[in-house]
């Protein structure tokens, strides 16, 4: 007959730290857990907001785009003065859409990087050509190719430019 030996203090103590121990890591993966859900949810709610705040922009373009002036290089020699104020506001109209998407898209930290008469900077700029260029001092921008983007300082793509070479 054996008989069961009654836990020391110090045993006890032990597995009560041990339960306690394994409460804490399973609270520890739920507060993890819990909070991965509200920053996934969080998110969400921002591009949602964003979005909100760019559908205007769209409509804008779409309606931009359905009164686009329906030209060929055909017409250009009998185009009017009529036409031509056509095409002036067609393009001044997308200008200011142009304007309403970065405000929109500076109000939610996205900015865009400069690059006119500025000197070339790793940093900020993707050189895709070096070209010799009298008018332009050298390791400054001659043109944008493609805008650069950055949020909050941080540089999340760089603009492509030409750089002169003197």
């Amino acid at each position: 007959m054996t008989t069961k030996k009654k836990p020391s203090a110090l045993e006890l103590k032990l597995e009560h730290a041990e339960a306690a121990r394994l409460r804490a890591v399973a609270d520890y993966q739920n507060l993890e857990k819990r909070i991965t859900e509200e920053r996934e949810t969080a998110r969400h709610r921002a591009s949602a907001e964003v979005m909100e705040k760019l559908f205007p922009i769209f409509d804008n373009f779409y309606r931009a785009s359905s009164h686009a002036p329906e030209i060929s290089i055909e017409d250009i020699p009998n185009l009017t003065e009529e036409d031509y104020k056509k095409i002036f506001n067609y393009f001044q109209g997308l200008k200011i859409i142009e304007k309403q998407m970065e405000v929109v898209l500076a109000e939610n930290g996205l900015t865009r990087i400069p690059t006119k008469d500025l000197p070339f900077d790793h940093n900020l700029h993707e050189a895709i050509s070096y070209e010799p260029n009298s008018d332009v001092p050298a390791d400054h921008i001659i043109d944008e190719i493609e805008a650069g983007w950055e949020i909050s300082g941080k540089v999340i793509k760089p603009a492509k430019v030409r750089v002169s070479q003197g």
